[in-house]
Order: structure tokens, then sequence, then C-alpha cells
């Protein structure tokens, strides 16, 4: 009887953990170019290999949106494109397109957890032509499941870009909900908060630590923590915008040029990590995970 008993508890238990595992296991369909795991659904563009089109957590709808602008077909704004913005309403206003805008390239996955896109805008007006390589690590399992990893790589050759650089814009739709911008100061001692509504052309913040910065749905408690894994080659801001084609609040990491511009090749290491009010009151310190 024992011994049953002892059969009985094992076969539970290995019943539970393969379960376990076939729920929490993440998958990634090559040709649909999706990614879903336990908390996420993906789904990256047919055409344009860097562009989300369709960003679901937690069982919500769609959590962003995109937008072509004049002077090219291919969308302009997506979750994860690429700017170089500087001056904007202003006669000495300068930009160019690093990821998005007649973007193509390849987009491989390696494993059922990383998602690998080498990429360069060409074609459409401002197109920088600039090589990229970005590479989306998820999470099955653990405190990790809420959040991704993105690493991406700029090859910006011999002839310096003497700009600074949005390196990952994740866009939050609809803008009329995501209106805060949390983060801590320069000092990391105190919470401070921006409204997006405030900058119609993007505002450089440099009262921030440089380490995360949260984009806030006030009414529901919800949004994503961007945390930024820090680089020794460069100097960084926090970038706090909206964009009305696309309707997305879209802050981000500003990368600022060095006196020479960039050149070579440059990675940026950034976690982007959802959250809601059950799991985050804002504060300065990060939900488990994050």
């Amino acid at each position: 009887m024992f011994k049953k008993h002892i059969a009985t508890i094992a076969t539970v238990l290995i019943a539970t953990l393969l379960f376990a595992s076939t729920v929490l296991a993440s998958t990634i369909d090559p040709v649909a170019r999706t990614v879903t795991t336990s908390q996420f659904f993906v789904d990256f563009s047919d055409t344009n290999p860097e562009e989300i089109v369709d960003i679901r957590w937690n069982g919500s709808g769609n959590l962003t949106n995109t937008a072509a602008v004049a002077g090219c077909p291919d969308d302009l704004e997506y979750f994860g494109n690429s700017w170089v913005t500087q001056d904007e309403g202003t006669p000495s206003f300068v930009f160019g397109s690093i990821v998005g805008w007649g973007t193509t390239g390849a987009w491989n996955n390696l494993g059922s957890q990383i998602v690998r896109v080498d990429s360069s805008s060409s074609g459409c007006p401002a197109s920088l032509e600039i090589p990229v390589r970005t590479n989306y690590r998820f999470y099955d399992r653990g405190p990790w499941v809420n959040r991704f990893r993105v690493t991406r790589r700029f090859s910006f050759g011999r002839t310096p870009l003497p700009n600074n650089v949005r390196a990952y814009i994740p866009r939050l739709y609809p803008l009329s909900d995501y209106t805060q911008v949390l983060h801590p100061d320069a000092s990391g001692a105190s919470l401070l908060t921006e409204t997006s509504s405030a900058c119609p052309f993007g505002c450089q913040v440099n009262d921030w630590n440089g380490t995360w910065f949260a984009i806030h749905d006030p009414s529901a408690g919800q949004g994503i923590i961007v945390r930024r894994f820090p680089s020794r080659r460069v100097n960084v801001a926090l970038w706090v915008d909206k964009d009305l084609a696309s309707n997305t609040t879209s802050s981000n990491v500003l990368l600022l040029s060095p006196p020479a511009g960039f050149r070579g090749n440059l990675t940026e290491v950034e976690y982007i990590c959802f959250y809601d009010s059950s799991t985050w009151s804002p504060s300065l310190s990060l939900p488990p995970g994050c």
C-alpha cells in the first residue's frame, strides 16, 4: 500500500511538472514571426523585420500601435524603432531614421526564446542606412516572465554620426492613457514624474541617473519599466515624448553623441518589464524580476 501511494504521488508530480512546462514554455513561429510565452504574445510585421505590430501582456489587448508618415509607404512609428531627432519645431530640425521607414533585413529565431533581426533603413527620405542587429530574449519561468531583454548593436562605421540617437523607442497605446513618465532623479534618491503632454516636440531630461524609467497609466496603474544596462562608452539622458500619428507615448533612452560623433559599433541593452497595480506601486523599488 505504501509503495502504491509513493507511485501515485510520483505520477501526480510528474504530470504537474509536465503540465507546468507546457504552459510556461515559450514558442517562436518563424513563419508567422510571432513569439508566445506564458505572459506575452508578440507579433512582428511580415515585411519589416524590426516592426512589432502587436504586443500583448497577461491577457491584454494590443498595447501598441503603428503609423506611416508622408514620404514613405512603410511605417515609421512602431514599437522598437530608432531615430535621430534634434531641434524639432525649429528651423534647425534634424531627423534621420535608423530603424523604421524602409527597414529591410533578416528575421530569425535562435531556439525558442531568442529573436535576432539584422536590418538597415534605406530607400526613404532621411533613411540613414546604418546596419543594426537587434536581439530579443524572452523568459518562460521564474520572476522574469513579465519582461524581455533587448540588445541592439549599431554599426556606425568610420563616418561619424554627430547627432543624439533614440536607441529603442517603446510605444504604448493610447497616449491619452499613458500620460506619465516616472524616473529616479540624478542622485537616485527621489522619484520624479514627467508628463508627455508637456513635451509636444519631446523633452530631454538630464535630472536622471540613467538606470530606469516607467511609462505609466496613472488611472489603471499599469505600464512598462525600461531598465538600462549601463554602457561605459556613452552618456545618456531621458527623452520624454509622444507621437500623434500612431497615438502613442514614445519616451525612451537618449544616447548622447560624443564630441567626435558616433563611430564603430555601439551596443545598447535594455530590459522591458510590464506591470500593473497588483505587481508594482510606483516607487524607487522595482518589482521582482524587473
